[in-house]
């Protein structure tokens, strides 16, 4: 692996403090963290995101950083990274998988225009990171709202939670709203709570003249890994409108920690006592208490977060935590504290050049190891013991890169007895970026914006995302979504979640670092083990690096002798010849094609030739097994309604629809007589003619990475809901005749009828087209069995994947995604497009931005109609791996 992964140090240094017979220890932690960076060096993935809230039917653009090894560097590795997108109920949509170059990918994700608001997340990791735990993937989200659903704006607030016989029983007062403040009086809701899935509680909701309800239920009291409640309000006999909003766990559910510093405490030593409060998936709860026997009060922060100084005097204490909002309370036992042991503080001065540590109480042997590391880099080390019970050790702060450093004491033959996390954020180590107008921004203004990015004072040259927002309509959420300071310097190495990351690097007053340190007081180090590390166990590597699109196989005795195969040449032709790769399998037939390039899809030919078979052999593709098909859900703390970006939704809408129409019909007047044949032929195999809406997935972005037909149904059709769920699916189309809310909607393979399951069995990437009837006149072909509406698959002939011929398989198989392009008005011209409506809320998007050695870059683009405040966004890194980040308002 490249050297640039781990600097060179003078370990020598930390070796003169060190007896003889005691250096074993410390060369054995270097050679191991020596070895971790050069042989199975870690990467990181992290997205940038042109904003965090869109409505339906918009784009999500987003810019890719993957960097690798201690320093962070843009990765030389991966070439390849996929990016999960799941909804709000944490199904799965669509997976991107982005071509890298130079540790740089860029791509986009269209949000459905009759899709569901909630709160997106994202996953995104290379093959590599697995070998590391899935919790060290990146993990992000998004808001999605529904611009046109304003009849119903929901608040529940929460009166009281009650604990009893396995029960949680809520009180709560629920007040609907339309999108003008108007209350839903005298109307009627549904009300269901789900937990995982699972229906727990379901009833109608009476509102009175305010649009209020206040009701009691229970469900059961389990730490479900999500729960939420379903509101559904039916505006007329042909529309309903459903809100989804979370649902708080009792406090006998959360996860309530009290953490000594260092992870000891003992009798008449002054510790520091943090304490952590989440919910089962993983929201903090505000809480106050006491620890009883004693004066002491405490209470959280906005995180779940809190500290106290406590002197035991005896080993048992025990605390009562009240919950802030519901008033439930509860009895929690403190750890034990030690009759005769260690306990360690660490004192982090903003203002000193040195951080301290202090080492307190009885310990026989005496002699004992510090040991400081920062991403596996060590930064100082040092042999000592105590002196009259006390051992103070000052760790230059100059050795310190930004990070988590991780402090150890530990025994002379490596056993850790103390260790404790402390942040360090060093600004000289980031890039300083500053961006200049003269622009009034005028309607359709064309601006011009200068950029210069430095590393103390002198020009530096990195490469970069950049957005410019409409100030008025996308509102900052850095706090709650993070950036790439808070993402590459800390969430990348805490397993757990940290709620609103964001806010620990939005300045550097005493307060933010104070809950800055509570983040490590109460979060563990998970990706170095001291015993691995001390029994040189390095990571297991079972996923390799990926440098193109790999299809892996099997190759197959064609008619089963008892030869038994030797072992062959398999060859992939890509397209017309596009690319062939050449690779062996051995006798068990396995076999992978790696490092491909294309983009989209493409006709792959596989041809296998057996050193005893010849071409007697039958070659398929093994489906790579997916990572996550799903996840707990993420709803929503209250229904969140940005008026300002809601009032532009049909004009962005609109704007969106005719820069994709334009580029759609470039495409079709190349290829017009192949689409009428392929049409005419798909009208003849349509006995029952086509449905209202019909689904072309060749036009849908991104449906290559698709792993079922439903998807691509969902969110593309108004009035059809498609709920997936593992392998259980449930589809709702309104519109039709007796619409009952159960019953599902008669399915067609290729015209004959099948269930729903069968249909999941289908891979999407060999279906020609999607046929949905909505209307009843429509649908009475069908008879009785389509009066729920109707949905019509049918297959591609001569395309997707065919059976195996003479040792050869042709096969359409999905290659890197395709990344739009940012649509950019020119206002000089003056054409029939720019005679429209702007108000767009990203003005300006470039998501590789480089800037070279003269650390100067300029860009220009046209202010829309309305934009009066410009937000300017840049995030980026440079070859070192030093970050940086920028975020002004220019008006």
């Amino acid at each position: 692996m490249n050297s640039r992964f781990f600097p060179g140090l003078i370990f020598a240094f930390f070796l003169r403090a060190f007896s003889t017979s005691a250096q074993d220890l410390p060369n054995k932690i270097q050679q191991y963290f020596e070895a971790y960076q050069k042989e199975t060096p870690p990467e990181k993935a992290y997205l940038d995101l042109d904003k965090q809230t869109y409505t339906l039917g918009e784009s999500v653009w987003f810019s890719a950083f993957l960097v690798a090894g201690s320093s962070q560097i843009p990765s030389p590795l991966s070439q390849t990274l996929y990016v999960d997108i799941f909804d709000g109920d944490g199904v799965l949509l669509e997976q991107k998988i982005i071509y890298l170059e130079n540790g740089r990918g860029k791509g986009n994700y269209d949000i459905p225009t009759f899709g569901k608001a909630g709160n997106y997340q994202i996953k995104a990791y290379t093959a590599w990171m697995r070998n590391f735990g899935l919790e060290y993937f990146f993990t992000g989200g998004f808001s999605v709202v529904d611009g046109a659903g304003g009849s119903f704006l929901p608040k529940v607030q929460i009166q009281k939670i009650e604990s009893n016989s396995g029960k949680a029983t809520y009180t709560l007062e629920i007040t609907a709203i339309d999108q003008n403040g108007n209350p839903l009086a005298n109307k009627t809701l549904s009300f269901i709570a789900w937990g995982d899935g699972e229906e727990l509680h379901s009833q109608d909701l009476s509102l009175n003249t305010q649009g209020q309800a206040n009701f009691s239920f229970s469900i059961p009291e389990k730490a479900f890994a999500s729960q939420h409640l379903e509101l559904t309000y039916k505006e007329n006999e042909n529309y309903e409108t459903s809100q989804k909003i979370r649902l708080p766990y009792s406090l006998n559910l959360a996860d309530i920690q009290f953490l000594p510093e260092g992870g000891n405490w003992a009798l008449n030593k002054k510790s520091n006592m943090a304490f952590r409060v989440v919910a089962p998936d993983g929201v903090p709860l505000e809480i106050n208490g006491k620890i009883e026997g004693t004066e002491i009060t405490f209470e959280s922060n906005f995180a779940g977060l809190g500290k106290f100084e406590i002197t035991p005097t005896e080993s048992y204490y025990k605390s009562q935590i009240e919950d802030s909002m519901t008033g439930q309370k509860r009895e929690i036992s403190l750890p034990g504290a030690q009759v005769d042991g260690l306990v360690l503080q660490v004192v982090n001065n903003p203002v000193a050049s040195y951080l301290t540590a202090f080492v307190q109480g009885n310990y026989e042997p005496n002699s004992l190891i510090l040991a400081s590391q920062t991403r596996g880099i060590i930064n100082y080390m040092i042999q000592g013991s105590l002196t009259n019970g006390v051992w103070g050790v000052r760790i230059p702060k100059e050795n310190l890169i930004s990070g988590i450093n991780q402090i150890t004491v530990m025994t002379q033959d490596g056993k850790p007895l103390l260790e404790r996390l402390v942040f360090i954020r060093k600004e000289t180590q980031e890039l300083t970026l500053t961006a200049s107008t003269s622009a009034s921004f005028s309607p359709r203004e064309k601006v011009s914006l200068d950029l210069k990015s430095a590393l103390a004072g002198s020009p530096a040259p990195g490469s970069f995302s950049i957005a410019i927002l409409d100030a008025d309509q996308v509102e900052d959420e850095s706090n709650r979504y993070g950036t790439i300071l808070s993402n590459l310097l800390l969430t990348s190495d805490l397993q757990g979640h940290v709620y609103n990351p964001g806010y620990y690097f939005k300045d550097q007053e005493p307060e933010t670092m104070e809950s800055l340190d509570l983040v490590m007081l109460t979060h563990g180090w998970r990706r170095f083990n001291w015993s691995q590390i001390l029994n040189n166990d390095l990571p297991k590597v079972e996923n390799f690096i990926e440098r193109g699109i790999n299809i892996e196989g099997q190759i197959s005795d064609q008619e089963d002798t008892k030869k038994g195969m030797g072992g062959g040449k398999v060859t992939a032709l890509v397209g017309d010849g596009i690319e062939i790769v050449n690779s062996e399998y051995g006798p068990n037939g396995r076999f992978i094609i790696r490092d491909l390039q294309y983009v989209d899809s493409a006709i792959v030919t596989i041809t296998a030739e057996d050193t005893r078979l010849k071409n007697f052999v039958d070659v398929e593709i093994v489906q790579p097994e997916a990572v996550f098909t799903s996840i707990p859900g993420n709803y929503p703390i209250e229904i969140k309604w940005p008026k300002d970006l809601i009032a532009t939704y049909q004009e962005r809408n609109l704007m969106n629809r005719l820069s994709d129409e334009t580029d759609i019909m470039d495409l079709e007047e190349v290829v017009v007589e192949d689409q009428t044949i392929e049409k005419e032929t798909d009208e003849i195999r349509k006995i029952y003619g086509s449905g209202d809406v019909t689904i072309d997935p060749e036009k849908i972005p991104g449906s290559v990475g698709y792993t079922n037909v439903f998807q691509l149904i969902q969110g593309r059709v108004a009035g059809v809901k498609v709920y997936v769920a593992g392998t259980d699916v449930n589809v709702q189309i309104r519109g039709v005749g007796s619409i009952n809310a159960g019953t599902s909607p008669l399915y067609l393979l290729d015209n004959i009828p099948v269930d729903a399951n069968t249909l999941m069995q289908v891979n999407p990437h060999d279906v020609a087209s999607v046929d949905v009837f909505k209307d009843p006149a429509k649908a009475a072909i069908f008879g009785a069995e389509g009066a729920n509406g109707v949905i019509a698959v049918y297959t591609k002939t001569g395309a997707g994947v065919t059976s195996s011929v003479g040792g050869t398989l042709v096969t359409n198989y999905g290659g890197y995604s395709i990344a739009k392009e940012f649509y950019q008005p020119n206002y000089a011209e003056k054409t029939a497009e720019n005679s429209n409506s702007d108000k767009r809320a990203t003005i300006f998007w470039k998501p590789i931005l480089e800037i070279d050695e003269s650390g100067k870059a300029s860009i220009e683009y046209y202010n829309t109609d309305i934009s009066k405040k410009h937000r300017i966004v840049i995030e980026g890194i440079d070859s070192e791996g030093r970050l940086a980040r920028f975020s002004q308002i220019l008006n």
